[in-house]
């Protein structure tokens, strides 16, 4: 026989019922809003696990030169760290390159669905041309761009996020997931979209985000952002929650430093955010060859949090290749790499 009380009661109940169903979704669904495929749903889910002593082994495959996007082909960095410690990075990323254009965008993404079906974490980099025309380091009125009514600036790099969106979508058609960052080093003034400060690239950053993710419908992406190693400048460029999944520093030289650390664990604390070493080179080219199990150390005494970092390619002196002890690194019980993954 119910009590008096027993509506009362069942009311509340009912009422928690529902907390922990919201709860729970909010837990489902993806920090920046948008519905994922569930092969993003799961390499974002996994990368949100890594960190506290599970790093993962990160390598950038390609820049903007000639180094081929396949995986197996000599010039390709994935290749020379397999070679040099008998293991393959976890995650490898390849740069779309329209200003020098070496390659034809189905090389690229061969490469990158080379890399998935290996079963690697696959990254993408975008490295626009200049819309306005001119060089990749020179000025550009952002303005145009965002300007409503047509003009040369605008059509020029709406026509290259098409050609990026294509690419998006083939490899989505095929079930590849990419951590994609569309600005390298939003504030590294030496590239056409961070020269007019951190208002214009914020806007440009959501301008691709919105566009492949509203009108593209592009849902297989992990949407990835990162700055060089100025102090400041992770929080100043930031395009905010809703539109990064993951953000990084670039870190080069002996100090290893991710001077925001303390800010980015909050944002993995309490956005959900994944945090990393997205550009790391352990050394200088005139330095002497560093121990590469230093950046064990450094992770574990100082950034714990972070799910691991990429090493830069260009030359051995940034990664594993012309440092030492980089095939101990591999094999760290600590490090993922895709053999221990």
């Amino acid at each position: 026989m119910k009590s008096a009380l027993s509506p009362l009661n069942d009311d509340r109940s009912k009422g928690k019922r529902i907390a922990f169903v919201l709860v729970f979704l909010l837990f489902l669904v993806p920090a920046t809003g948008e519905s994922r495929t569930p092969e993003a749903q799961k390499v974002l889910a996994y990368l949100k696990g890594l960190g506290n002593g599970s790093y993962m082994f990160g390598q950038m495959a390609t820049w903007v030169h000639n180094e081929n996007p396949d995986m197996d082909h000599p010039t390709n960095w994935l290749r020379k760290v397999r070679e040099h410690t008998g293991k393959m990075p976890r995650y490898g990323c390849i740069t779309y390159d329209f200003d020098d254009d070496p390659f034809p965008d189905s090389a690229w993404n061969n490469g990158v669905k080379k890399m998935w079906d290996r079963g690697m974490i696959v990254g993408v980099f975008s490295f626009y041309a200049n819309p306005s025309g001119g060089s990749w380091n020179g000025p550009v009125d952002i303005d145009p761009i965002l300007a409503p009514d047509d003009n040369p600036t605008k059509a020029n790099f709406y026509k290259q996020m098409d050609r990026m969106a294509g690419n998006m979508q083939w490899l989505k058609d095929r079930g590849t997931a990419v951590v994609y960052t569309p600005f390298v080093e939003s504030d590294d003034r030496n590239k056409w979209h961070a020269k007019a400060g951190p208002e214009n690239i914020i806007k440009l950053y959501r301008l691709v985000h919105d566009y492949f993710t509203n009108d593209k419908g592009l849902d297989n992406i992990i949407w990835a952002y990162h700055t060089t190693a100025n102090h400041g400048a992770l929080e100043k460029y930031y395009p905010g929650d809703a539109y990064v999944d993951v953000l990084g520093k670039s870190a080069y030289g002996a100090g290893l430093n991710f001077s925001e650390y303390q800010w980015a664990v909050e944002k993995k604390k309490t956005a959900g955010k994944v945090i990393w070493w997205s550009e790391l080179g352990i050394r200088g080219r005139s330095d002497p060859p560093r121990d590469c199990l230093d950046v064990v150390k450094k992770l574990e005494t100082s950034y714990p949090e972070l799910a691991g970092f990429v090493f830069w390619s260009d030359d051995g002196h940034y990664n594993v290749i012309g440092n030492d002890n980089g095939p101990e690194l591999m094999a760290h019980p600590k490090i993922v790499t895709l053999e221990a993954k």
